[in-house]
């Protein structure tokens, strides 16, 4: 057998076929098998299914006639099952699978061939309602705002991280400023996001260990935290020499937030990275 024939032996078959059903029956089928841990008095499996979040994602058939369509059903349930998951994942995965081999075995043409239970990790959607104000308010970029980039810092990273940023973007003829937090009074606070709100077209705020000894009330905090989830804002943060478990007990909506990080690349992939999301070129 040739190569190319092997490959297209092996490909997954994945045309529509006309008996695709069970995508549509997904909430009755879980209700038949909630109605077996019923049966059984299997209350934890009861209360689990209730509970979770269902998807199919379909992976075809390695079958040349796609006679049976595949697929595989992650139960994405909430945190409050982790330790039960932690102890009985194995069994509880294996369960299922016989389980839902029983509930849809009248689907002659379709299977769930792998069953998979995550955690479902509450998000913060506010940042949503934020963009859609966005476009109802029709704001667009402005253009004529003098600095480029302003990067909100503390007073100690001034010779560090700070100063390699400026050094980077400026050879890239990024306009840059800065601003030194050198007070963290609710008002002055207010009063720097309100200059970059009308001087600057992106801000970045620098997480590190000297931010994090800072002493922010946490509302005063929130309010940088409001901008950096904030999409309309154009606003992020990067964490310089700090770990994902300092920024928590420093900010955990801080930690929440995708950020870019010195542990992984070097400043001038930082800036890079900042340029496109400025639209910098």
């Amino acid at each position: 057998m040739s190569p190319i024939e092997s490959k297209t032996t092996r490909r997954k078959i994945v045309e529509f076929i006309p008996y695709k059903t069970m995508a549509l029956d997904l909430e009755a089928i879980l209700a038949s098998l909630t109605r077996i841990y019923v049966s059984r008095n299997d209350l934890d499996m009861v209360e689990l299914i209730t509970s979770c979040q269902p998807e199919l994602f379909p992976v075809g058939s390695f079958d040349a006639e796609a006679e049976r369509y595949e697929y595989v059903l992650k139960l994405a349930v909430p945190v409050k099952f982790h330790n039960h998951l932690r102890d009985n994942i194995d069994k509880i995965q294996a369960q299922l699978l016989a389980d839902i081999a029983t509930v849809t075995a009248p689907y002659s043409h379709e299977s769930i061939s792998a069953v998979f239970v995550a955690l479902k990790i509450e998000q913060d959607l506010a940042w949503r309602d934020a963009a859609m104000d966005l476009i109802v308010e029709g704001r667009g970029r402005d253009t004529k705002k003098e600095n480029d980039i302003l990067i909100m810092h503390a007073p100690a990273d001034e010779n560090g991280i700070v100063g390699e940023m400026k050094a980077a973007l400026g050879k890239k003829n990024v306009r840059v400023a800065t601003h030194s937090i050198v007070s963290v009074k609710d008002k002055d606070i207010h009063r720097a996001l309100a200059e970059y709100d009308k001087r600057s077209h992106f801000g970045v705020f620098v997480v590190s260990q000297a931010a994090t000894r800072l002493p922010f009330q946490q509302d005063t905090l929130g309010r940088i935290v409001g901008y950096l989830t904030n999409p309309a804002k154009n606003f992020c943060q990067i964490w310089n020499k700090i770990e994902r478990t300092d920024v928590a007990n420093f900010s955990p909506a801080l930690a929440r937030s995708l950020a870019l990080s010195t542990g992984r690349m070097t400043v001038d992939q930082v800036c890079g990275f900042l340029m496109k999301y400025a639209n910098l070129g």
